[in-house]
């Protein structure tokens, strides 16, 4: 064929190649394989850079361990193991066991009992196996002098509450109760930090409220808050150390029973939150 001939027949093929290729490419159709499409998007998306933590900042490893409320593992098996003299002194520990909680400090090699409830071993005593154990674990970065709020356990629509102060004990009810721990750090020293826990009961409407600050007053959005400050404990840690904070047993309607214990369909299940210090963060010690 003459080359001018040529040229005129793809020439007359040129508009149809461009609409076949056109209908191709809006049916979702590659001439050219491309890998991953999700990956070729993400690469030209615009995003910002990842959010790291300060070098001053405490790391905190914190677990919720649920298990059934009459589990062997909740009662002598895990406190012999864990010391509860040494973690907080004698006065707040007996205010604190009158309103149903139940805390304990253990060293850095956990004991056994701890090791069964985070499924670093097996339960001799269970037929269930260590992946179906319901644990939730997190990790949580502390700036030393900042709070933050650690919420213990599931809302609650309405709730009666017995709580022990020194006045006695009094019934209190709420609405819409979250159970909160307002956690705050300070590094004592090399490898040694103290972390105060402040319970609280959050409850009623969240609405914007006036709130102190440390920049003075300003409105929030936040429920009514029910502190206790006869309740607050501090722990003294080392790296590694772990610190266990559950309900007694036997204390029903009390502030531990609320935030730990609760009826699951009939069966009671109690809830356990274990603190592990990951990392004391690096600057300046506080004595």
């Amino acid at each position: 064929m003459p080359l001018h001939v040529h040229r005129i027949t793809m020439y007359r093929w040129l508009p149809t190649l461009a609409v076949l290729l056109a209908l191709l490419i809006s049916g979702g159709c590659s001439l050219f394989p491309s890998g991953d499409p999700v990956k070729s998007v993400q690469l030209h998306r615009p995003s910002l850079p990842p959010i790291h933590a300060s070098r001053e900042a405490i790391q905190l490893e914190v677990f919720f361990v649920d298990r059934p409320a009459d589990d062997p593992l909740l009662g002598q098996t895990l406190w012999r193991e864990v010391d509860q003299i040494a973690a907080i002194p004698a006065e707040t520990r007996e205010i604190l066991h009158k309103n149903g909680f139940q805390i304990g400090h253990s060293g850095s090699s956990p004991p056994q009992a701890i090791q069964t409830l985070l499924g670093l071993v097996a339960d001799a005593g269970s037929s269930d196996n260590i992946s179906g154990k319901p644990m939730v674990g997190l990790r949580k970065s502390l700036p030393p002098g900042i709070e933050t709020e650690l919420q213990a356990s599931d809302a609650r629509e309405r709730c009666r509450v017995y709580i022990t102060d020194a006045t006695g004990e009094k019934p209190y009810e709420f609405d819409n109760a979250r159970c909160v721990f307002r956690m705050k750090s300070a590094r004592l020293r090399d490898g040694w930090i103290k972390i105060d826990f402040q319970p609280e009961i959050h409850h009623g409407e969240l609405k914007a409220r006036h709130t102190p600050t440390d920049e003075g007053w300003t409105y929030q959005n936040r429920q009514k808050i029910d502190v206790r400050n006869a309740q607050q404990f501090s722990l003294t840690m080392n790296v590694g150390e772990i610190a266990v904070i559950t309900a007694t047993n036997d204390q029903p309607e009390s502030m531990g029973d609320l935030f730990f214990r609760r009826d699951d369909d009939g069966g009671m299940k109690q809830r356990l939150l274990i603190v592990r210090v990951a990392d004391c963060g690096k600057g300046a010690t506080t004595y």
